[in-house]
């Protein structure tokens, strides 16, 4: 697919069946998802840990990804220095 390109549009109900699948804490009853932003680990052929960033769903704005990954970011911060005191 080329940059230009807009992808077909994800069913909701397929990307909260496949949320249900991934995650230990289902979407909240009645909640309906639009957009799946996911940071994969995984190990290469040669058996070494690579990243990844996935999505699917609605393109996620850069304004919207900033926000979430900076909210993310604190919440992890506060988690870390907790365990320091």
């Amino acid at each position: 697919m080329s940059q230009t390109e807009t992808p077909d549009p994800v069913d909701p109900a397929v990307l909260a069946e496949h949320i249900a699948a991934m995650c230990d804490e289902p979407l909240v009853e009645g909640d309906t998802p639009i957009s799946v932003w996911m940071l994969v680990k995984s190990r290469d052929a040669e058996g070494d840990v690579v990243w990844g960033v996935r999505n699917a769903g609605e393109p996620f704005t850069s304004e919207e990804l900033l926000g979430a990954l900076t909210g993310f970011i604190e919440s992890l911060k506060r988690d870390l220095a907790a365990d320091w005191e």
